[in-house]
């Protein structure tokens, strides 16, 4: 079989964007968020929460026709368009609030204004954001973002911003952040939430909703922590705020961990998000996600002569094609587990949890190790298995090294160092022996396994109550850490 045609895929949705509906399963998590009954998606990173997303925005023509307008708030790929607010940050929640509102207002005028929608009450909206400098004749999501924040910054620094006057950034206009007095009103001052009330009822009339989809959360404001922390707190208390206007719906899709991260000092408006659901992968999720992708190459399906339509419709016969593919066990004998449960352990992090994006990213690596194997006459791959056990284990190394470099390390850049300590050592530690590594107080070394198990570095349930530090199989290759106790 001709490996370098086979591939399970990409692991980042927006590089396969046209062929994820190929591979799709239709869940009803997937359902819910089609029909409009959830807002807010969280998962930890690699489950497919862009995967939504990506296919959201692949439907806008069929979303459009249901009178469903869908607008991303953000770039699918390169820079993010939040990367100026970086530079000079809004201090406080209260300014990023009016950023996030003044944001989504002006990319649902600037799509009511290329679409002809301007008129009655969306005109009186969008004069307003025009004459205070909010839209322009050439707009880009980052125009619309930098405008944003000068206003958000000089909203919060002044009661209002006076029509006529042009103060610093070029701003005029007659918007404010609280409800306008009667004097302020009769002089035609409006505030921010008074325009989404405008834009609602002319939508109503229109029969016209609109969706905002806020993606790429985790890098938009990765350059600080209270950045993100004010930037996301705000965005979800914009989110509840707008809750009233049936015709304009924020749709969040955010990884759980920055959820857990920014809600850790308290946040009293959790208990109010109720419309959201939490990415879960079962077992048979993965080995069914594995075997739908893979059914997606012609080279394994007229080699094999399989009916792919039969094998999607049955999942005892996915099982069965499963092993067609790969060889029964990676390590042969009555108690060794078999290879499916055999790579689920060596991309499973701390946390329990195996996401997508590095499953995928493992059965794609086989292949590439198979390849050279054949490049140099060494292939022992056993028919109709499409690689060989070596290849198998080969293939935990990378992954082991792209989740440590591109994930761990780049994320937790102050963790690396007591990481990379352990290079070289026994899995398994308590306290005591990973407080002599790092040359550290015991109390110290708890402190810092406690960070290690929140990432899933070590196993969080075996952590538990300080009893044992175990290192998971998918940082061990890399590390050179094999199995074993330290005490």
């Amino acid at each position: 079989m001709k490996l370098e045609r086979i591939s399970f895929g990409e692991r980042v949705a927006e590089q396969e964007s046209e062929k994820l509906s190929n591979y799709f399963v239709k869940t009803q998590q997937w359902e819910s968020l089609y029909n409009g009954d959830v807002d807010i998606v969280f998962g930890a990173k690699g489950s497919g929460k862009s995967a939504l997303y990506t296919l959201l925005l692949k439907r806008i023509d069929e979303f459009k026709e249901k009178k469903v307008i869908l607008l991303s708030a953000e770039k699918p790929t390169g820079q993010t368009v939040f990367s100026d607010v970086s530079d000079e940050p809004p201090t406080a929640e209260k300014e990023f609030i009016t950023l996030w509102k003044v944001y989504f207002l002006q990319i649902i005028c600037d799509w009511l204004i290329t679409n002809g929608h301007n008129s009655g009450h969306a005109k009186t909206v969008i004069d307003k954001l025009i004459e205070a400098g909010l839209i322009e004749q050439q707009n880009t999501l980052k125009r619309f973002v930098n405008s944003a924040m000068r206003f958000a910054r000089q909203l919060v620094n002044i009661e209002s911003v006076e029509g006529g006057a042009t103060i610093e950034g070029g701003i005029t206009g007659k918007i404010t952040f609280k409800t306008p007095t009667e004097a302020e009103r009769k002089v035609g001052y409006i505030s921010v939430d008074e325009l989404f009330d405008f834009l609602n009822k002319y939508l109503e009339g229109k029969d016209i909703k609109f969706w905002l989809l806020c993606d790429r959360l985790d890098v938009a404001f990765e350059q600080s922590l209270d950045l993100e922390k004010n930037a996301l707190r705000a965005l979800f208390k914009v989110y509840l705020d707008l809750e009233e206007f049936e015709f304009i719906s924020l749709k969040i899709f955010l990884r759980n961990d920055i959820w857990n991260r920014i809600t850790k000092e308290g946040f009293r408006e959790a208990s109010h998000i109720t419309r959201a659901t939490n990415i879960e992968w079962t077992l048979n999720n993965l080995l069914n996600l594995i075997v739908i992708r893979s059914l997606e190459n012609s080279e394994i399906i007229n080699e094999l002569s399989i009916d792919a339509e039969k094998i999607k419709s049955d999942f005892d016969k996915q099982k069965e094609y499963y092993y067609t593919l790969f060889p029964k066990q990676v390590d042969v004998g009555e108690k060794q587990s078999d290879t499916f449960d055999w790579i689920i352990s060596r991309v499973r992090d701390g946390l329990g949890y195996v996401a997508p994006r590095e499953l995928i990213h493992f059965y794609n690596q086989t292949v590439l190790e198979e390849r050279r194997e054949q490049d140099i006459s060494s292939d022992k791959a056993e028919a109709p298995n499409i690689v060989s056990r070596q290849a198998i284990k080969k293939a935990t190394y990378e992954i082991s090294k792209v989740k440590l470099e591109q994930t761990i390390f780049a994320e937790y850049p102050d963790l690396r160092e007591h990481i990379m300590a352990l290079e070289n050592q026994k899995a398994e530690h308590t306290l005591e022996t990973v407080a002599q590594i790092w040359k550290a107080d015991v109390n110290i070394a708890r402190g810092i396994s406690v960070q290690l198990s929140e990432i899933g570095f070590i196993d969080q349930k075996i952590f538990k109550n300080d009893a044992l530090l175990k290192i998971p199989f998918l940082y061990r290759p890399y590390l050179n850490i094999v199995q074993g106790k330290a005490f």
